[in-house]
């Protein structure tokens, strides 16, 4: 598992480090690596977009084929098979394929900010642990703070305290730029919200559920105008609650650099939906199937009607 954090962290570690030395502000190279991502996934987020209305379309015919062959599954299976390849249609592209693509993406982003000193500062390996050796022995640090997975947040959050002798001052100055450069309102970004504990750092787990929150209800909302049958579903309204609750809960598990990612990540894909509604909405999009479809339908008449002149005038001769 640490093997894969590292091969997603360093394509992800190099983009943020990219946009800092562009803009010496982290809150800002996250954003634009964020965006920057989005971006990248559009064409997958359009395609899932016009399966959905794909899908929207497909629920008469697979109405139909759920009564025809409600006590045979095995038939009703096959039946289904064979509408989705008939109108190439696949669920996967419209359901699970856009998961598994954001998933390394999650998994880079989250290692990134955990090892920033490494992946985004490209301090050398030798430095950090002897930085991380120094910051083990402050007497003031919590366990959960001498964790080996951590390290360099704690280092980064008490770099000033530590004995820095030895250390070359070309990284001494480029870590302790970083560390005073690292928050967000006043939040420092290495520390991690605690639910037990109230302070500033709440924030984080609230911007958070009300992002999530906001982006669960326009989807549920969308889904029962554009897809009433499925919206009847119990799950619905559970999941539309869910997503926002496990964003929360997420946010007391990591430090707040990655909150700061979460929110971000989920106001663009807020945006993003909105747009694509717009731009892509399933009345504009079967339109569009239609009309390819009666363009394709012409035009295959056409052949046949070519291919038969063909032959009458053949036979002629």
């Amino acid at each position: 598992m640490e093997f894969i954090r590292e091969v997603f962290s360093i394509p992800f570690g190099y983009l943020i480090g990219f946009f800092y030395n562009l803009t010496d502000n982290y809150i800002l190279s996250l954003l634009f690596m964020t965006i920057a991502v989005k971006l990248v996934l559009l064409p997958s987020s359009i395609k899932q977009q016009k399966s959905m209305a794909k899908s929207q379309r497909l629920q008469p015919k697979i109405r139909r084929i759920k009564e025809k062959y409600a006590n045979d599954q095995k038939k009703q299976q096959e039946a289904m098979n064979e509408l989705y390849s008939r109108e190439g249609y696949s669920s996967m592209t419209g359901g699970c394929l856009p998961m598994l693509i954001t998933l390394p993406v999650m998994m880079g982003v989250y290692a990134v900010n955990y090892k920033l000193l490494s992946y985004v500062l490209h301090i050398p390996a030798d430095v950090i642990t002897k930085l991380s050796e120094l910051a083990k022995n402050l007497g003031n640090l919590g366990t959960y703070e001498k964790q080996d997975f951590r390290m360099e947040l704690t280092v980064i959050s008490h770099f000033n305290e530590l004995d820095l002798t030895g250390i070359p001052t070309e990284y001494v100055e480029k870590i302790s730029d970083f560390a005073n450069k690292f928050k967000f309102l006043g939040m420092n970004l290495e520390q991690t919200p605690q639910a037990k504990v109230f302070n500033v750092l709440w924030l984080i787990p609230i911007l958070t559920g009300v992002a999530s929150l906001a982006m669960a209800l326009y989807s549920y909302i969308r889904q029962r105008k554009t897809n009433p049958e499925m919206a009847k579903n119990p799950s619905m309204g559970c999941m539309t609650f869910m997503s926002p609750a496990m964003s929360i809960w997420f946010s007391f598990l990591f430090p707040a650099s990655v909150g700061v990612y979460i929110i971000m990540s989920t106001v663009l894909s807020f945006i993003q939906m909105v747009v694509l509604n717009h731009t892509h909405s399933p009345k504009k999009v079967l339109a569009r199937l239609m009309v390819d479809e009666a363009i394709n339908h012409r035009a295959k008449e056409k052949v046949v009607k070519n291919v038969a002149e063909t032959l009458n005038e053949n036979g002629k001769e």
